[in-house]
């Protein structure tokens, strides 16, 4: 079968303790991207998808795969069918592989994959974003408001003290949720937002301050929060934040404890499942860690057709 193996030299777990894939594509003699830097890594996998891999392999973290299903996804035929693909945790922020990845990487284990003798099948579409007249972005979790103001925050103090690693990303979360958002120390700020949440024949207008969104096609989110109670089964899980809330932490841990009847009472904290979002929106936005170009005219938000990952 024809099978491309993709690793992220720049991972930070790849980065520490070397790549698990590599030997093993070396083993079943399969193709193997790797490169140090991002240009080289975009070059190297927009000429390989020409070659239409049936089964794509992905080691690093949710970057990576961000990166990996929008270069890959540019580039499929209309009509054509889409490989499968298989996440193994290789990063400092590893959702996706935790929701539908393994982290199981032995050569063995792989082949069996291959030839699909063992492992799940997870079906699920991306999200596919559209940032003004860019080339759209496919992805899993998509972000605007106060976590993308909290990950400039984190890359900034990442260039001054060297940190690294999934403590170091909680650790700048729980100070970003510390920080009271009407406080002017606070990092994370209301701004403004005009989204349209379409579903159907529904449409829900929002035109104010908030603080935040998140939208996700993933079945689960971080650390065991999935703050997302929408009706339905539109593809889209979004929930909606606005600026006047300012105890965020209760709301987080709320959403923690799987206490959604509380978080469903909390005005100005909606959730929806819903086909379709546009938001005229100039602030930061984060799409699986990645911080998008600023749109001057519209963001918008639709699922992609299913897509197997195999685990």
């Amino acid at each position: 079968m024809s099978a491309l193996f993709v690793v992220n030299l720049q991972s930070s777990r790849v980065k520490r303790k070397g790549s698990r894939l590599k030997p093993v594509s070396e083993k079943l003699g399969m193709s193997l991207i790797e490169a140090d830097s991002l240009a080289d890594f975009k070059e190297r996998l927009q000429i390989a998808v020409k070659s239409e891999p049936k089964h794509i392999f992905i080691e690093g973290g949710d970057g990576t795969a961000h990166i990996v299903m929008t270069e890959y996804f540019r580039a499929l035929k209309s009509g054509q069918r889409p490989a499968r693909f298989t996440i193994v945790s290789g990063g400092t922020t590893n959702q996706v592989a935790g929701n539908i990845g393994t982290k199981k990487a032995s050569a063995e284990y792989l082949k069996s994959l291959l030839t699909l003798e063992a492992g799940t099948i997870n079906t699920l579409p991306l999200l596919e974003i559209k940032v003004d007249d860019h080339a759209p972005y496919f992805g899993f979790l998509f972000s605007s408001g106060a976590i993308p103001m909290a990950t400039q925050h984190y890359a900034n103090k990442l260039g001054v003290n060297g940190k690294t690693g999934p403590g170091a990303v909680y650790t700048t979360i729980l100070e970003a949720l510390g920080k009271r958002t009407d406080k002017k120390s606070a990092f994370m700020q209301p701004s403004q937002v005009r989204i349209i949440v379409s579903s159907g024949k529904e449409e829900t207008i929002i035109n104010e301050m908030h603080l935040g969104t998140i939208t996700t096609t993933l079945p689960g989110f971080i650390l065991g929060i999935d703050p997302f109670w929408g009706k339905g089964d539109a593809p889209l899980r979004m929930t909606y934040v606005r600026g006047e809330n300012t105890k965020i932490l209760g709301l987080v841990l709320s959403a923690a404890l799987k206490r959604f009847q509380k978080l469903e009472n909390t005005d100005g904290v909606e959730s929806w499942n819903t086909d379709y979002i546009e938001m005229e929106y100039s602030g930061p936005t984060v799409m699986d860690g990645e911080i998008l170009p600023i749109a001057s005219k519209a963001i918008t938000i639709r699922a992609t057709q299913p897509v197997n990952f195999v685990a």
